[in-house]
C-alpha cells in the first residue's frame, strides 16, 4: 500500500480494493474510510510473517489516521524455543506498535486501537493463557507491563488492544499493508538487510 494523503488526491475518496470493491458491504467500506480519515483515533494493525522453516520472522505495523497510512517493519530475533511459533512474532508486533505509536499521535488524539489477529489476544492480556515456553512467558509478561506503562504515561489516551476477526481482516487494506510489509521484509535477501 502506498503512503498517500487524501489532500494530494484532490479530495477523491480512495478505492483501496480495485474491482473487488463491488463485493464489499457498504458498512465495511464505511468502517475502513472512517478509520482512514479519523481525527481522534489512531488505528494500528500489527502482523508477523515467518519463513517456511520457522527459524526467521519479521513484523510490521500499519499506523492509520487522517488520510495517511505509515508502515514500519522489522526483522526480529527469534529465540530457539520459539522456532515455528507464530504467536511469538504476533506478541512482538504488538509490543512494537505500543513502542512506536507515540511518534504518530498529537494532542488531538483520544484513542489508540491496536489490532491483532490472534484470536485469544484478550486471554493473553488477562493472563488466562499460560504458555509453557519460557520466551513466550517472558514476552507475554513484558507486553502486559508495556501496555500498563503506556497507559500510565498517556493518561489522556484510551489505549486498547483488540482482536481483528476474520470478517474484518479480509479485504482490509490496512491489515493487508502490515501483512505485505512483514512478508516483503522477510523475503529480502539477508545481505541486502545489512547494507
Amino acid at each position: 500500500m502506498n503512503i498517500i494523503s487524501s489532500v494530494k488526491r484532490g479530495g477523491r475518496t480512495p478505492n483501496f480494493w480495485g474491482l473487488a470493491k463491488g463485493k464489499l458491504t457498504q458498512d465495511f467500506k464505511d468502517m475502513i474510510y472512517s478509520q482512514y480519515y479519523s481525527q481522534e483515533t489512531l488505528y494500528i494493525y500489527c502482523d508477523c510473517s515467518m519463513n517456511e522453516n520457522g527459524n526467521r520472522m519479521s513484523i510490521a505495523c500499519s499506523f492509520v489516521q487522517r488520510g495517511f497510512v505509515t508502515v514500519s517493519s522489522h526483522i526480529i530475533d527469534l529465540p530457539s524455543d520459539c522456532r515455528g511459533k507464530n504467536t511469538y512474532g504476533e506478541l512482538v508486533a504488538l509490543a512494537t506498535g505500543l513502542m512506536e505509536f507515540e511518534q504518530h499521535i498529537d494532542r488531538f488524539n483520544e484513542n489508540v486501537i491496536i489490532y491483532s489477529d490472534v484470536d485469544h489476544i484478550n486471554h493473553i492480556f488477562s493472563s488466562q493463557v499460560t504458555f509453557k515456553v519460557d520466551s513466550l512467558i517472558n514476552q507475554q509478561r513484558s507486553l502486559i507491563q508495556l501496555l500498563n506503562l503506556k497507559r500510565s504515561e498517556n493518561p489522556g489516551l484510551n489505549i486498547s488492544i483488540e482482536y481483528l476477526s476474520t470478517d474484518l481482516k479480509y479485504y482490509n487494506p490496512f491489515a493487508k499493508s502490515a501483512h505485505n510489509a512483514a512478508r516483503k521484509l522477510l523475503n529480502m535477501p539477508i545481505k541486502s538487510l545489512y547494507r
